[in-house]
């Protein structure tokens, strides 16, 4: 008979991964693409509804944050089987070299003595005339897997968004594994796009290997999108959008707005396309970063750069993102010619 210890907790953070490893056209966009579809793979990482478009895509982001500390990968397709449309995004985030300093402290009291039994001795606080053995110094490493799989599916003529996404969380010897799921869809209203998202419905869990879960909130987004031109200049189109987060667990430390357990956040995005081959972007996320970035594009393949400026409430230095898209079909025809 085996017995496995069991508590469940209910925790603010978690499921980040599927938040902020995104490719680089989102991300210059300050994420606010809730209700804008912009042609590709990933886009149902931030509503699954949008994977009822089909395309031909691979989509391929890396991106490296703190001199390299924290490093992300991004893998996004589609399948499309008997006249359905599935996407996949893989997401990796590793952190690596992340000092273990428990067993450092010589916890001798304040002469620095061992066995004396002084003020301070074996109380785990570095206390003046203690000292830490730096041969005793350890580096553990955090890795992050996550899969997310969109597809759609109507009831009584209305299309919804279906995300099923899969957690692996490993932290040193220690390791969990969760699923959640996510639900979306999109309404145009005149000429604005809304788009709607509940994610971790009802709720999202990990299972660590000691036997304790935790458990994430759900959360709320809605945004809009509105595509436009200047003066009737067909060969420039405008695409406005803005987003707004609800998070009903004080999910971010530095929310916009706060009312007990209620916090809001805003985003909003520009993206210019000139002749479907130049876009220029800006934005502003929901961390109050700035962002911006570039994309050229040709027949068959593209790419996109993002710059998210640094953050000093946050914390979170300015980092850049690229993206490397080209189409599935060409890629097959360069391996295997023409069919």
């Amino acid at each position: 008979m085996v017995s496995l210890y069991g508590g469940g907790s209910w925790v603010n953070y978690g499921w980040e991964l599927f938040e902020h490893v995104i490719d680089a056209r989102a991300a210059s966009m300050g994420n606010a693409t809730t209700g804008y579809y912009y042609k590709s793979p990933t886009s149902s990482l931030i509503n699954p509804i949008f994977s009822s478009r089909s395309i031909r895509d691979v989509s391929i982001t890396h991106q490296s944050r703190f001199a390299g500390i924290v490093n992300s990968d991004l893998v996004s397709f589609q399948l499309d089987r008997n006249n359905h449309s599935l996407q996949f995004n893989f997401l990796y985030e590793g952190i690596g070299q992340i000092p273990d300093t428990r067993s450092m402290l010589l916890d001798w009291g304040n002469d620095g003595q061992f066995g004396t039994n002084d003020i301070g001795e074996g109380n785990g606080v570095l206390d003046e005339g203690e000292r830490l053995d730096i041969e005793k110094l350890k580096y553990f490493s955090q890795h992050q897997f996550g899969m997310h799989g969109a597809f759609v599916k109507s009831f009584r003529t209305f299309p919804f968004g279906f995300g099923m996404k899969i957690l692996s969380s490993v932290i040193n010897n220690h390791s969990a594994l969760g699923i959640g799921f996510d639900i979306g869809l999109l309404k145009k209203i005149r000429i604005i796009d809304i788009g709607l998202v509940l994610r971790n419905f009802p709720a999202s869990g990990l299972i660590w290997d000691n036997g304790s879960i935790e458990n994430s909130f759900s959360s709320f987004s809605i945004g809009a999108h509105h595509a436009s031109n200047i003066n009737g200049i067909k060969f420039f189109v405008i695409h406005s959008m803005i987003n707004c987060d609800i998070g009903f667990s004080n999910r971010h430390i530095d929310s916009q707005f706060k009312s007990g357990s209620l916090s809001i956040d805003t985003s909003f995005g520009f993206e210019g396309i000139y002749k479907d081959r130049l876009f220029f972007r800006l934005g502003r996320n929901n961390l109050s970063s700035a962002t911006g970035g570039l994309g050229i594009k040709w027949n068959n393949y593209g790419i996109d750069y993002a710059f998210l400026s640094l953050n000093n409430v946050a914390g979170l230095g300015s980092h850049h993102l690229i993206s490397l898209n080209f189409s599935l079909d060409w890629v097959l025809e360069k391996f295997y010619g023409s069919r």
